[in-house]
């Protein structure tokens, strides 16, 4: 890191002055009051005069000579809440604020992208990052400083600078110095620029291949924490990604049998502790946060859409992979949750759930997982009748004293309460009980009925509603896969209303642009990358499912705009957002998956699956040179960037093609051919309708699909060159055995 990096750091944290700051009255509610995003509306009655993003507020601080003070979360984020309270509501730090800085609020959930520029530079500047994300700009937007969360005093023996403390050393720097801080902020906006290269990588030129798979294989492997099936000693955060990755290279005929046992052991090994675990809302179904224990014990509470999404996704590959039932009952759970909790009327699936709930005993007090932990009187008295508190308090490790890991500070507001967490097995259940296994899991699923009536008559947390396009499309992916492979229409209808409240409100018919978000209305910030990345996968997906052409035919046309919008013709890859002079840094490619998969992760694996419906072989070449503009990066990091690794078995391998031309029913047909864990599979609908028709534009094998004798046929081909055809679903599961085997 460069040196001048580390110097606001050193001038904030050693010697830091005293504050001394008058009090204030808040005077009426800031310009927040009116704004689209509920995180940006839970700051509109702060007695700080916050501005959103925009030039107004940059005009100040030139006008006044302020440094900018550029605050930034989401309306479920834990601390985020805590700072608010305990230092934005404070009225004499707000006039502190008030009268030397100019200060902006940002969602970060509807400006993916000025979070993204000034998350980097506190990664760079501090070796971490998180929200409330705090930074400082100088009047021309260029940071000079930043952090995470800091504390109003040093009454819980915090030894990080105090808020007021940072404040007023700010403060004393810029009166002292300001030609050194804008000197500097220009130097790390050029540095972080020129860091950033074409691709995060200044080693272009290498090419994609099958090794690289191995090496992930090989650092998930050192990565694994055995005892716990986590990657990292913790906190945990589930990964989707990472866990769909090793179950479909575990099948790869190109690995040895060593490799794929590995992935495979690594990737259920990991579902089975995330499934086990506190992360797993047992009663309710989906999953929180993370964990900030290593054990996946002790959750942080808060659920985002996107993590549901992505977790359905890792068990289909397992419940593929083993047709065992666990796997299958986290997937229905989640989906549930999804349909019952996040859908909204309209259609389209809010965001999140936030961490903080009332007490239910004590409706004016918030405490972190108050909705979902019990206290041992609690389940008494909810299963006081039943006769089954003994076998809910092994099923589920409840305790007299409660059972929440003591982490750092975090579990204080949980002593006494449990967190449910499955601690033994049904069959230990049955053995301890003298019960046999069926009646075990019927009184458990009794028990989890009586407590999920129980907790539904509890105030829920806070729902952040907005309804984010980029989350809706990995929603629709999830939805539409588990409907097909599971044979549940409610979540293929479920993903269609999705799809069709996105298009009908947040797509721009005429530009055939997307917009970002919804909520209420729909906003006015125009969609990043992702929006499109996630949706065109959520919208294949879909097609894939149902058959309608209608959803192929969009994702088509969105992928065009993508391109023409984003991709980066000089170089590969796509630009996290459109060119901007709101923000002074250069347009970011991001390859590294976090949270969700990066967007040129599933933007390559989109080209490469559209090239192959649609026979455009500039689609392919697109999807190959995006992989391999991020191949350094992937030799240097294999296990940060796996979704890109999964991406490469459509770009490198053979696509197999499943053609189904349909007879009438073909639900058996279909679902034989979702069956099987085969990462480099297309569906294909010959329906002798208008889908072969849509497809026939372009594939003229396709043309030629027809059914037998009257009989649902299925054709499997690799790289358009088929097999006999299959009569039955027993004929196609046999030849797709033989693609696996």
């Amino acid at each position: 890191m460069p040196d001048f990096l580390s110097r606001p750091a050193t001038l904030v944290l050693a010697a830091i002055l005293a504050t001394s700051v008058s009090g204030a009255e808040k005077t009426s509610a800031n310009r927040l009051a009116d704004a689209q995003s509920p995180y940006l509306q839970q700051h509109a009655d702060n007695p700080v005069d916050w501005y959103p993003w925009g030039n107004e507020a940059f005009e100040k601080a030139n006008r006044e000579n302020k440094v900018v003070l550029l605050s930034i979360g989401y309306s479920t984020c834990h601390w985020c809440h805590v700072m608010n309270r305990e230092s934005f509501s404070d009225p004499d730090i707000a006039a502190y604020l008030n009268e030397h800085f100019v200060c902006i609020k940002v969602d970060r959930e509807e400006r993916p992208d000025i979070d993204q520029v000034y998350m980097t530079f506190v990664q760079q500047l501090t070796g971490t990052g998180g929200w409330p994300l705090n930074v400082w700009l100088t009047p021309n937007r260029e940071p000079f400083f930043g952090g995470t969360y800091f504390p109003p005093n040093r009454n819980r023996g915090i030894v990080r600078a105090t808020f007021p403390e940072a404040l007023n050393r700010i403060q004393t720097m810029w009166t002292e110095d300001r030609e050194g801080i804008l000197k500097r902020g220009s130097e790390i906006v050029a540095i972080l620029n020129q860091m950033a290269g074409p691709n995060g990588d200044d080693n272009p030129g290498s090419r994609l291949d099958e090794s690289l798979i191995v090496s992930a294989i090989e650092s998930f492997d050192s990565a694994l924490n055995e005892s716990t099936g986590a990657f990292g000693s913790g906190p945990n955060f589930p990964n989707g990604a990472n866990l769909a990755f090793l179950l479909r290279s575990s099948v790869l005929k190109s690995l040895d049998s060593k490799q794929s046992a590995a992935a495979r052991k690594m990737a259920l090994a990991s579902l089975d502790a995330i499934a086990d675990g506190g992360i797993n809302d047992h009663v309710g179904g989906g999953f929180h946060r993370y964990t900030v224990d290593g054990d996946w014990r002790l959750p942080h509470f808060e659920k985002m859409l996107h993590d549901q999404a992505t977790m359905v996704d890792a068990f289909l590959e397992a419940w593929k992979a083993t047709q065992e039932s666990r796997y299958r009952k986290a997937i229905i759970d989640t989906c549930s949750y999804l349909i019952r909790d996040m859908q909204a009327p309209s259609g389209g699936f809010y965001s999140a759930e936030d961490a903080e709930s009332y007490e239910p005993e004590d409706s004016s007090q918030k405490r972190e997982g108050a909705f979902y932990v019990w206290s041992l009187s609690q389940a008494e008295k909810a299963l006081e009748e039943t006769g089954l508190l003994a076998l809910a308090s092994a099923y589920y490790g409840i305790r007299e004293n409660g059972n929440a890991p003591r982490v750092g500070s975090s579990s204080n507001e949980l002593d006494g309460y449990n967190v449910l967490r499955i601690e033994k097995s049904i069959a230990e259940i049955a053995r301890e009980f003298q019960i046999d296994e069926s009646t075990a899991q019927d009184r458990m699923n009794e028990i989890d009925r009586i407590l999920f009536e129980i907790r539904s008559k509890r105030v829920r947390p806070h729902l952040d509603d907005k309804i984010i396009t980029a989350w809706n499309g990995l929603a629709i992916s999830a939805l539409a896969r588990a409907g097909q492979i599971l044979e549940k229409d409610s979540y293929v209808a479920a993903a269609r209303r999705a799809a069709e409240f996105v298009k009908t409100n947040l797509y721009q018919s005429e530009s055939r642009q997307l917009l970002r978000l919804y909520r209420g209305t729909p906003s006015s910030v125009q969609a990043f990358t992702e929006d499109y990345a996630f949706l065109i996968q959520g919208l294949i997906d879909l097609y894939e499912t149902t058959g309608e052409p209608n959803w192929l035919d969009w994702a088509n046309t969105l992928q065009e705009t993508q391109n023409s919008l984003f991709y980066d013709n000089e170089n590969s890859g796509f630009f996290e957002f459109g060119e901007s002079e709101d923000i002074v840094f250069d347009r970011p490619k991001n390859g590294f998956d976090g949270a969700m998969p990066s967007s040129n992760s599933v933007s390559a694996k989109n080209l490469a699956r559209l090239g192959q419906f649609f026979d455009n072989q500039s689609y392919s070449d697109m999807a190959r040179n995006t992989a391999d503009s991020f191949v350094p990066a992937m030799k240097k990091s294999p296990i940060a960037m796996p979704a890109l690794l999964d991406a490469s078995l459509y770009i490198l391998r053979k696509p197999i093609q499943i053609v189904i031309a349909s007879a009438g029913d073909n639900r058996d047909m279909e679902l034989a051919a979702s069956s099987f864990l085969l990462p480099n599979r297309l569906l294909l609908h010959a329906d002798s309708g208008p889908s072969q028709e849509y497809l026939g534009q372009r594939l003229s094998f396709i043309k030629s699909a027809k059914p037998i004798e009257g009989i649902t046929t299925a054709y499997v081909c690799e790289d358009f060159v088929c097999q006999l055809p299959a009569r039955s679903p027993e004929a196609l599961r046999s030849q797709l055995e033989d693609l696996v085997n």
